[in-house]
């Protein structure tokens, strides 16, 4: 049965994002395929129609003062495109240059869910169900390590629709062994989820946030511990 090929995501972000005339804006690609691989990434940055202004996952430029129509150009390798556009407005003013702050990242937006159902076991847990929400093209990791895992490490991009991760549906896992979710996307906060499997009680679960690279997550600030909760 043959699958319908999916079109790419375009998404971008830029920095800084309050930037001023004659300072330099730094544009970078979240696009991807779904279902595949990207063939190009094309950049309009001066609303003329032309993606001829730069190429790949990143660009700088600087604009001057007013609103300025950016456009990004995504196109997978069976020719399907998908065209990003965002109005960036640029302050006047003349760029100070300082020491430079550590960067705050956004939180992936919608902040990814992570949902685990089952039946508790006389030596742990079946699992019915391990479904992932988050926004296209997150890099979404499961490890598994314990008894009844039925591998160690999966890793695939997020397509449109919720994730399911399949190979653990109707495993028994037996108390102690340990479930993780890892959701990441390039210059975003994402999500680890870890689930340990107990006997006779629920799994005992932990929600962090969870920097580019990172591999087991980290405490959230305190500005956002309440919109990176769990469910």
């Amino acid at each position: 049965m043959s699958v319908a090929n999916e079109a790419p995501d375009a998404s971008f972000g830029f920095f800084p994002r309050e930037a001023v005339s004659g300072q330099v804006v730094r544009l970078v690609s979240y696009a991807c395929d779904p279902d595949g691989s990207l063939a190009e990434q094309a950049w309009d940055l001066d609303n003329d129609g032309s993606f001829n202004d730069g190429l790949g996952d990143e660009v700088r430029t600087a604009f001057p003062a007013g609103p300025h129509r950016v456009s990004l150009r995504a196109t997978d390798k069976k020719g399907l495109t998908t065209v990003r556009s965002r109005v960036l407005d640029i302050a006047a003013g003349s760029p100070v240059y300082v020491l430079p702050r550590p960067l705050t990242l956004p939180l992936l937006s919608p902040f990814p869910r992570v949902r685990l159902a089952g039946r508790l076991t006389k030596t742990g847990a079946r699992i019915r169900l391990l479904a992932v929400r988050a926004p296209v093209c997150s890099r979404v990791t499961t490890r598994c390590r314990g008894g009844g895992c039925p591998f160690r490490r999966k890793s695939r991009l997020k397509g449109r629709k919720n994730l399911r991760i399949r190979a653990i549906q109707g495993k028994r896992l037996r108390a102690g062994a340990q479930l993780e979710v890892l959701i990441s996307k390039r210059d975003r906060i994402g999500k680890y989820t870890r689930f340990r499997i107990m006997r006779d009680r629920p799994p005992l679960r932990v929600d962090r946030c969870l920097r580019f690279g990172e591999r087991r997550g980290s405490p959230c600030p305190p500005s956002l511990r309440a919109r990176a909760g769990s469910e």
